[in-house]
């Protein structure tokens, strides 16, 4: 048996696999595997911020942070009410002033 016969033969012997991977298959495993890592990360961020938001909520009602409490009820005050300022200038509900200005683009 000369060398030429032996390497033919080891190669299609029963029970090797030839080395066909497939470059696509890789890459393609890899942009699958890195998409779904950045929807985890992104999904974990989003809860994390609204756990965080609803953690502030509670602690501020729990300790009773008067300057952001009063700070939200003026701000809301100022968004819902009707007011006149020092400078002679009228403060109206938000929603009505969004209301009036649809009503100034239609005409």
């Amino acid at each position: 048996m000369s060398d030429n016969d032996m390497s033919s033969h080891d190669l299609h012997s029963p029970g090797v696999e030839p080395e066909g991977v497939s470059l696509q298959a890789i890459f393609g495993s890899i942009a699958i595997s890195a998409v779904l890592v950045v929807i985890l990360v992104a999904i974990g961020v989003t809860l994390s911020a609204q756990k965080f938001q609803e953690i502030k909520l509670e602690m501020t009602e729990a300790t009773g942070y008067p300057v952001l409490r009063e700070s939200n009820m003026e701000g809301a005050a100022k968004l819902s009410g009707y007011s006149k300022g020092m400078d002679g200038s009228y403060t109206i509900p938000i929603e009505r002033a969004m209301e009036l200005e649809a009503q100034e683009s239609n005409q």
